[in-house]
């Protein structure tokens, strides 16, 4: 059991949360779905069920990605069941995420909505997969989809440092349609609103993610153009923390500022080497949420 030490409490530490997933009346006999927050291994499984009770529904999309699967199979069950799918206004829809928006019937999305492509990583068995690998369980979720060439090489194209961004204009001409949300989006009292600035809820999921040797949830808490890149990239995270004879274990984390917070952990590598380390973490509010901009290790590991 790891524990987080916070302003000189001990409190259990929470294991990697999962999407929220929540049902309420919209217009016109439509339902909204909403789902928000970093997507993990057992949604897809929540959505189904929830899905099964819904004749129709518009799914609100607001989450940074994650597990890549949950995303593949929540497009899969969107489609089965005929919803439609909207990013909010001043939201982000991004990797696993956007993959999912692409299943609706419609696809709604705003001009100030940020959805995006990022390069697919996954664990199967256990084990990092390689890019290609994981784009053709992406590119065969594609065409189950009914997508044209050229949408499925733009996506499946995308670049594994960073994020593809849809435009307008590329989504013409790679034939990805969409319709503004305003058109059909039914309105409903809660979904949508900006999730609360909240550094230390972020950098705790973040480094619970690492304890977990879970790249794509801690990316998922990056921002968007630092995914990929050095410590933030999926596979590097997988490889270093799963190879621990005692996982990172996280023992303190305090407020700095508004927006900056130091944290101390533990871990001791399969090959020995203990690290007693502590880090300062900058965040930043964006797309409505929470983000990782930056890490500064202060004791060399």
């Amino acid at each position: 059991m790891r524990y987080i030490v916070v302003a000189g409490l001990m409190l259990f530490a929470l294991p990697i949360r999962a999407a929220e997933i929540a049902r309420e009346p919209g217009s016109d006999g439509i339902e909204i779905v909403s789902v928000t927050g970093t997507f993990n291994d057992g949604d897809d499984a929540d959505f189904r069920k929830l899905a099964a009770t819904i004749d129709r529904a518009v799914v609100v999309l607001n989450s940074g990605g994650g597990n890549l699967h949950a995303g593949l199979e929540i497009g899969r069950a969107i489609r089965l069941r005929g919803f439609a799918t909207a990013v909010p206004p001043d939201a982000l829809c991004a990797s696993a995420c956007a993959l999912t928006w692409l299943a609706g019937s419609p696809r709604l999305l705003d001009d100030t909505s940020k959805l995006g492509f990022h390069a697919a990583y996954r664990l199967i068995n256990g084990q990092a997969s390689e890019y290609g690998a994981a784009n053709a369980l992406v590119g065969a979720y594609l065409n189950q989809l009914g997508l044209n060439d050229k949408a499925v090489f733009y996506i499946t194209s995308a670049p594994p440092e960073g994020v593809e961004w849809l435009t307008a204009n590329t989504a013409a001409t790679v034939g990805i349609s969409y319709e503004p949300v305003s058109v059909k989006a039914p309105e409903a009292s809660d979904q949508g609103k900006p999730m609360p600035h909240d550094p230390m809820s972020t950098t705790t999921a973040f480094y619970s993610a690492l304890a977990a040797a879970d790249g794509e949830a801690a990316a998922a808490l990056v921002v968007p153009e630092k995914r990929g890149k050095g410590p933030f990239n999926e596979g590097s995270i997988h490889t270093f923390y799963s190879a621990m004879s005692m996982p990172l274990r996280l023992t303190g984390t305090t407020l700095l500022g508004a927006d900056e917070v130091r944290v101390s952990y533990e871990y001791e590598t399969d090959k020995g080497r203990k690290c007693r380390g502590r880090a300062d973490v900058h965040t930043i509010y964006l797309y409505g949420r929470t983000l990782i901009s930056r890490i500064k290790a202060l004791d060399g590991c």
